[in-house]
């Protein structure tokens, strides 16, 4: 029977769409058509402005076993604080013990070299010979720490950024007359777009080309395209920094891994000796801060577990298919290729290996669904096999399938143990809690890894271990990696609850407040108000026992228990950063360096000695507080006194029982009534008065209209009447008379 042509290809199109996969495409591979010799794949460690990687990151990273990446670059920070250098030291001598390449780059030039004229910060080039011992002493400090730098940059992003700024004239002048005397391979200009404006210039004149060895560049919106004239001056080409994913509005996703994927291909297919991603270990990087590698992470595996340093990239091209990218290595006894499938469907691909001897091949995927898998072993006579990557991949098929993981491995079963329900019986908001994933199982293996993370955030890397934990929900979550490098997760539940319920809102303003304190309003405040210590204490060795210097409140608790008391605070500097605090008389505790900012925040009462919260044991009944300066510019706006646990946030809760509310203006100088006849004269008055209440009083205290307490005088009988001489500016004042049973408030006019 026969076909026309018509329904033939109809039939085709039905059997490629009912298949799910596209029809084989041709690709080439000549091992005798040679490009770049490749220096490896990496990313940066930025102690600086990030924490330094763990030993579970670092080896994570530069670790080349089954679930490890097998990084071979790592780029670390040259600080222009030469105090700072050994920040970078722990994870680059690890890096460099695993065979990794480090290089050094600087963002900031130290201040004494730059030129104080300039608008921007720029090095000064009269001393851009002290900017090259800069650099050297980096060099010489790594080096003499066992991590000899593979190179040195003169500048990150000379052309873009708040950091130094150089101009393509005084980057050639530089590299010109000077970049001789850096110790070491150079690396310039690392302009945020591979601009040929700086590059050229330096490739061109003979001198500064022979004072440098590596051309380095980032892609941000443009530079990924080949550069014959340093390959023509005999450079080195690196793609030293680029990333994606850091913004809102995208999503670390496997798509976005994959596009990653293709942007390696590229860079090497434009003969790029060397690709370095920026963050190793951030939300967007390679790691993410809870300590598993990332989708970006395994795509880069499928290049650095393979293509290791010293490999030729050689020719690899694809005939027909789209959407299907190729890149192939070999060194003396191994072949390398990587396939970057971004198809929705999986495709069939013939593969021709020519002019060379090729005759085993694992397939190595790592997909949405796959990391690092090993797919299978292909035979290749003569050269010729044909092999299906998957929808939306990137596919390895090497000569040495060491780094990977076996064919056919079972994923391990993580166990993070049963869940936890912890009652705080003594009210001290604080247990240690025990975590232990040992019980997590591989069928066919040994689990290699374990990593518990908490709210994002690494916490530990062992199978058992500790954390102490305030009251409140936790959801621990554990990973766990066995030998081929396969994964899975579990969940450990903790919830710790306190069976007491005592917690006491107070605001700072309302109650007993001495005349050294000020009341200043603030609308970030609880009740928009707080108390700041006058100006003129500094640091007092002891307590003071002069009421004025004294905040005192009274409280009243209905349960025994361990209490804690905690402050909303505002200590600018370590200068002004404490306070004096007891409960009771109980002795005084030096509550000091209290986080140091400029923004409200909860602090508890902690022991200047052993900086350990202090718990107050009380019993039901009536308690005091009472809190005195020590360093002036210290502010308080709120306390709370609890047996629950609880960590305070934001303003906490309604305060209740202030005992001093601001007295309203009156217009009379008698008050008559329920609390008798309150008598001040003369009113108005240049200081001196006469004070009476015929329902006598032992305490007396002036506040200003603000709320502020100005005078305060305690007598040790009730008495009827006295008088008094105040030293006050001019101003409205308010007098306040108690006895133990009743207060009365009257305005008194000062001229």
């Amino acid at each position: 029977m026969r076909f026309n042509n018509t329904i033939w290809l109809a039939f085709l199109f039905v059997l490629v769409i009912c298949s799910g996969r596209v029809s084989a495409q041709e690709v080439t591979i000549d091992l005798s058509k040679e490009y770049q010799t490749i220096k490896g794949f990496g990313g940066m460690n930025f102690t600086t402005w990030v924490k330094d990687l763990n030993d579970d990151s670092r080896a994570k990273a530069f670790g080349n076993a089954p679930g490890e990446m097998g990084l071979s670059i790592l780029r670390i920070h040259l600080d222009p604080d030469s105090s700072r250098f050994n920040l970078e030291l722990p994870t680059a001598l690890y890096a460099i013990q695993k065979g990794a390449s480090v290089f050094a780059t600087p963002w900031n030039a130290p201040d004494v070299v730059l030129d104080k004229t300039a608008t921007q910060s720029r090095v000064d080039p009269a001393k851009y010979g002290q900017y090259v011992d800069h650099l050297n002493s980096f060099s010489t400090y790594m080096n003499n720490s066992g991590v000899p730098l593979y190179a040195i940059s003169v500048q990150n992003e000379p052309d873009y950024g708040e950091w130094t700024r150089w101009t393509s004239d005084e980057m050639l002048n530089f590299m010109r007359n000077y970049a001789q005397d850096i110790n070491g391979r150079v690396m310039a200009p690392e302009s945020f777009q591979f601009r040929r404006v700086f590059t050229d210039p330096i490739l061109k004149d003979s001198i500064a080309n022979s004072h440098f060895d590596i051309v380095g560049g980032h892609i941000y919106g443009g530079g990924l395209f080949d550069y014959p004239l340093a390959r023509e001056k005999g450079k080195e080409v690196w793609m030293t920094e680029h990333l994606l994913g850091s913004n809102e509005n995208e999503t670390n996703d496997w798509n976005l891994a994959l596009t990653v994927g293709k942007e390696i291909n590229d860079c090497m297919k434009a003969n790029f000796n060397a690709y370095v991603w920026w963050y190793i270990r951030r939300f967007y990087g390679l790691i993410t801060d809870d300590g598993n590698i990332t989708d970006k992470g395994y795509v880069i595996s499928q290049y650095t577990k393979f293509v290791r340093p010293g490999a030729v990239r050689v020719d690899a091209s694809v005939a027909s298919a789209s959407l299907v990218d190729v890149t192939a290595y070999k060194t003396d006894t191994s072949f390398v290729m990587v396939v970057v499938n971004r198809n929705n469907k999986s495709v069939e691909l013939n593969f021709n290996i020519a002019n060379g001897n090729v005759d085993k091949l694992t397939q190595f995927t790592s997909s949405a669904t796959k990391k690092v898998v090993n797919d299978g072993y292909f035979s290749v006579p003569n050269g010729l096999f044909t092999a299906t990557v998957d929808a939306k991949s990137v596919t390895t098929f090497t000569t040495y399938a060491g780094n990977g993981g076996k064919l056919g491995n079972v994923k391990p079963v993580a166990f993070a143990g049963d869940d936890l329900l912890i009652d705080d019986a003594e009210g001290l908001g604080s247990a240690e809690i025990t975590f232990d994933g040992s019980q997590s199982t591989d069928a066919d293996g040994a689990i290699s890894n374990y990593s518990w993370s908490l709210n994002g955030q690494q916490v530990a890397w062992e199978a058992k271990s500790n954390l102490k934990i305030a009251i409140g929900k936790y959801d621990l979550v554990l990973t766990v990696t066995d030998n081929d490098g396969a994964t899975d997760t579990d969940t450990l539940h903790v919830e710790f609850s306190s069976s007491k319920s005592t917690e006491i809102w107070l605001e700072s303003e309302c109650g007993t407040v001495g005349s050294s304190w000020q009341k200043l309003s603030d609308v970030d405040a609880s009740n928009d108000s707080y108390i700041v210590t006058t100006d003129g204490v500094q640091s007092t060795a002891s307590a003071s026992t002069n009421p004025n210097d004294l905040l005192v409140y009274n409280f009243t608790t209905t349960e025994s228990g361990s209490f804690k008391v905690w402050g909303r605070v505002i200590t600018p500097s370590a200068n002004d950063d404490s306070y004096w605090v007891k409960v009771d008389e109980s002795d005084w505790v030096m509550w000091n360096s209290i986080p140091s900012g400029t923004t409200w925040h909860w602090d508890d009462v902690h022991n200047q000695s052993n900086d350990n919260p202090v718990f107050y044991e009380l019993q039901p009944g009536d308690h005091t507080l009472t809190i005195c300066m020590r360093e002036d510019g210290a502010k308080l706006d709120k306390i709370l006194i609890a047996n629950t646990g609880i960590t305070p946030a934001n303003m906490g809760g309604d305060a209740t029982g202030c005992s001093i509310v601001e007295p309203e203006p009156e217009s009379v100088d008698v008050i008559e009534g329920n609390k008798g006849v309150f008598e001040v004269y003369p009113n108005p008055t240049t200081g001196k008065v006469n004070i009476s209440w015929d329902k006598k009083f032992n305490s007396l205290q002036v506040f200003n209209y603000q709320g502020q307490s100005v005078f305060s005088k305690e007598y040790p009988s009730e008495i009827e009447k006295t008088d008094a001489e105040f030293d006050f500016g001019s101003g409205i004042y308010f007098i306040v008379l108690r006895n133990n049973n009743l207060s009365t408030t009257k305005k008194l006019i000062v001229e």
